[in-house]
């Protein structure tokens, strides 16, 4: 998996998931929160998935984020769709797949740990994402 940056979107499996959001919606969303939580060794493409599906969720539920490039098609569909309450009931789902993507157990934590500095940078992100997830603004 190509990487750029420790943002969410900043590598090749979230940025493609992004660009599938439109068409799957809520659904993939789901699924993609579902996936990371059904498997004993999170691989980092999945990782970068639920990541991705769950910073949908932090976003409706919070109304920030990161602003990127790579999350435009993101940002569109939040705000398309902020209205509808479908995402509610998958925010504890975002919140256990943030778990366990930031587990000892994901591939996606492993290849940031290489790097002691580098894994600092993600980890304050995805630290930033549960924050999002825990906000009682909605």
């Amino acid at each position: 998996m190509g990487a750029w940056g420790t943002g969410i979107y900043d590598n090749d499996a979230a940025a493609d998931w992004a660009h599938g959001l439109d068409d799957g919606g809520l659904d993939l969303v789901r699924a993609s929160l579902q996936a990371a939580q059904a498997e004993s060794y999170l691989e980092a493409p999945e990782g970068a998935a639920a990541l991705a599906a769950a910073d949908v969720i932090g976003r409706l539920k919070s109304g920030g984020g990161e602003q990127s490039p790579y999350a435009e098609s993101v940002m569109n569909w939040v705000d398309q769709h902020e209205d509808d309450d479908g995402w509610i009931a998958l925010v504890p789902a975002a919140r256990a797949a943030v778990a366990a993507v930031r587990a000892e157990s994901s591939e996606l934590r492993e290849m940031w740990a290489e790097d002691e500095t580098t894994l600092a940078d993600w980890l304050f992100v995805v630290a930033e994402l549960e924050a999002r997830l825990i906000d009682d603004n909605r």
